[in-house]
């Protein structure tokens, strides 16, 4: 299985991505978009869970150190936002 930053990376994904968080559950996503604003990296995942909403997203920041790649949730509200008017432009975009 691939590393879920390749997954993530990767446009003919369409597997579940597969979170563990710091207590070590195990949340598991799908990706809505792949997003680069500036110099930076987000990737917008919708989780699979039986009690959430379709409109339910978390937007996480691709996060590069050194010879690491990380996944860092997004709490900034302005770039949350950017994000979703690039995603929003995309899907304009596509529809043409």
């Amino acid at each position: 299985m691939k590393h879920v930053i390749e997954q993530i990376l990767d446009e003919k994904n369409t597997s579940h991505i597969k979170i563990t968080g710091n207590n070590g559950e195990v949340f598991t996503f799908e990706q809505v978009a792949l997003i680069h604003l500036d110099e930076a990296s987000y990737t917008i995942l919708h989780p699979i869970a039986k009690d959430v909403l379709p409109d339910d997203v978390l937007v996480f920041k691709i996060v590069y150190q050194e010879e690491e790649v990380s996944l860092e949730l997004e709490e900034n509200e302005e770039v949350i936002e950017e994000c979703f008017e690039e995603y929003y432009h995309l899907l304009k975009k596509n529809k043409k």
